[in-house]
């Protein structure tokens, strides 16, 4: 059920033979640091320039107060471009593979497995959301304002899909394909994947003083599209997934403080922690659950 995900066949010269190939540790631990280094090098540039252009000071780059939803996202979104890209560019020019084995090791990338991700992370969301809205409606409060909500709309289906691609790119497309390459055990590999993931969202304004409560809800979210892709093979589930959470974080309810900025439907105040975690623990089986029929189906 859990192989790596890593499976490549090199073609040796004309001939029709292939044999298993696997890049040297040093290609990936350069490519590592040379992805590091540009996304956040080039992030910050690009998050520069847009404050720029945007009229934004820098010292408020981290709030954005008085900055209307849509030019904060474009600011934060856009910092996510130079993952997006060099990512695949390294996999092929650094360890000499195609593009297409990052995202699957099937014959071709399917887009409705994708749209499965997003639908049922989706089928998820919503009717918890709308569970803790109803139990809790005092800590809500209606937001929505349509002149800020189109274009803020725009951003949304633009560059968060590249932020979330980017994100699945790396840490279920590179770092994984690196950490099961066969050496450690499956459940070794998803704790290390997931705390990899969980990592940089320690420093998301959020998290504050939830750091070790914080660390379990993020790498449960890690955990449960790290096992998608080893179980499906591919990064399509994951990448539908991971944009239908961001994306409904934006557009239906969002909360203070933030790492994403947003024109939602409703805002809440501080974001409950200790509940937000529990439901991303019981998440985990059942989009695993949800997702398998699809995928049993097509492997066939």
């Amino acid at each position: 059920m859990f192989e790596s995900p890593f499976v490549a066949r090199q073609h040796v010269g004309d001939s029709a033979s292939t044999s298993d190939y696997k890049p040297r540790i040093w290609r990936w631990l350069l490519g590592t640091a040379i992805i590091v280094i540009f996304w956040q090098a080039g992030g910050v540039a690009l998050i520069l320039a847009a404050a720029k252009f945007f009229g934004v000071p820098v010292e408020e780059l981290e709030t954005f107060p008085d900055v209307a939803p849509w030019k904060a996202a474009f600011i934060t979104l856009i910092s996510f471009v130079p993952l997006f890209f060099v990512v695949p560019f390294l996999y092929r020019l650094l360890l000499q593979l195609p593009f297409k084995r990052l995202i699957t090791s099937r014959e071709k990338v399917s887009f409705r497995r994708i749209w499965h991700g997003f639908i049922v992370m989706s089928a998820l969301i919503v009717p918890l959301s709308a569970i803790d809205l109803f139990l809790n409606g005092e800590d809500y409060r209606y937001t929505f304002d349509l002149a800020l909500f189109w274009p803020y709309l725009i951003i949304a289906l633009t560059l968060l899909p590249i932020q979330t691609t980017a994100e699945e790119f790396f840490f279920r497309g590179w770092l994984l394909r690196w950490v099961s390459s066969g050496r450690l055990p499956i459940w070794l590999v998803v704790f290390i994947n997931s705390s990899l993931f969980a990592l940089p969202h320690m420093f998301n304004p959020e998290v504050k003083d939830y750091y070790l409560i914080a660390f379990i809800y993020f790498t449960s979210m890690g955990a449960m599209l790290t096992i998608a892709t080893l179980r499906d093979k591919s990064l399509e589930l994951a990448i539908g997934a991971h944009f239908a959470n961001n994306f409904l974080t934006g557009v239906l309810v969002s909360y203070q403080d933030s790492a994403l900025p947003s024109a939602a439907l409703l805002m809440s105040g501080e974001l409950d922690w200790i509940g937000s975690t529990v439901t991303a623990v019981l998440m985990v089986p059942l989009f695993l659950w949800l997702t398998r029929p699809r995928v049993e189906s097509e492997q066939r």
